[in-house]
């Protein structure tokens, strides 16, 4: 058990070498994290390692916003490849997690466990390292999320953020108040909703540490099911901005970030990227 834990402690929390051709082939593949779930009431669905701790690793938090009457069972593969890389991810059940709130709530509830005795995750979180990661309505709670927390969050990603015109007033968000790093990902394919000249003027009015790229023939609900392209880069975002990861970072920083010349994505760039 001991020799078990300290290779996942390795798999999980130290820089590693490549074991794929590139680096999104290796975000892409399951980690080294078997993955357990469980309900919390009908609020929340958990997606988190299931030999938590192991090796004294501490895992970081995600929390998940649905699409507009989405639901975590429409999202496996997001929800489950997060988790087998060592996060501790929280989805509400919410259909409607544009404001942010029901987000922030399910941040809170897993962050509160950490110091809850009874709980699993008990000692077993980095409360310091929580990020928001949404689809369409739930990118905009993802954005919420984190400019209304109070600092709790430090690394966004919205898929598949819609244009203003697409948002309604109590969804309203600013990402000219993001203070985390953040990385916006959408289709080629997905003109109408999240085009890239809307995601091209969100990642400009970012003051801070932004990124972007479109998934060439991806669509707007791309992301729903196995989670398409989307999981090598995403997943590699979070390693690098919550995980600390040295290899992952070379996705997006660096001489020549590896996702500015993969074919299989456009648009792609980056700023003040650490």
């Amino acid at each position: 058990m001991k020799l078990i834990s300290a290779v996942l402690l390795l798999l999980g929390f130290l820089t590693r070498p490549a074991a794929a051709a590139t680096i999104e082939a290796h975000y892409a593949a399951a980690g080294p994290w078997a993955v357990a779930t469980a309900d919390v009431g009908t609020d929340y669905k958990l997606y988190y390692p299931a030999d938590l701790g192991a090796g004294g690793f501490k895992h970081p938090i995600i929390t998940w916003g649905n699409g507009t009457n989405a639901t975590p069972a429409q999202y496996p593969g997001v929800l489950n490849q997060l988790a087998s890389w060592g996060f501790a991810v929280v989805a509400s059940t919410d259909t409607t997690t544009g404001t942010g709130a029901e987000m922030i709530a399910a941040a809170r509830y897993l962050v509160d466990r950490n110091s809850d005795p009874s709980s699993v995750f008990y000692g077993k979180l980095d409360v310091t390292k929580v990020g928001a990661v949404g689809h369409s309505q739930g990118a905009g709670g993802a954005v919420n999320t984190a400019t209304k927390s109070g600092g709790l969050i430090k690394s966004v990603v919205p898929i598949a953020l819609p244009a203003p015109i697409w948002v309604g007033s109590g969804d309203k968000f600013n990402v000219g108040q993001l203070t985390s790093p953040v990385l916006f990902m959408s289709g080629s394919n997905d003109i109408i909703i999240s085009p890239n000249s809307a995601v091209t003027n969100y990642y400009n009015a970012v003051p801070g540490a932004a990124a972007k790229a479109l998934l060439k023939g991806a669509d707007h609900n791309t992301i729903q099911g196995t989670g398409g392209g989307f999981l090598g880069y995403l997943t590699a975002w979070l390693m690098y901005t919550l995980q600390g990861d040295t290899y992952a970072r070379g996705a997006f920083a660096g001489s020549t970030p590896e996702i500015n010349t993969n074919t299989s994505w456009e648009k792609a760039a980056e700023k003040n990227l650490p």
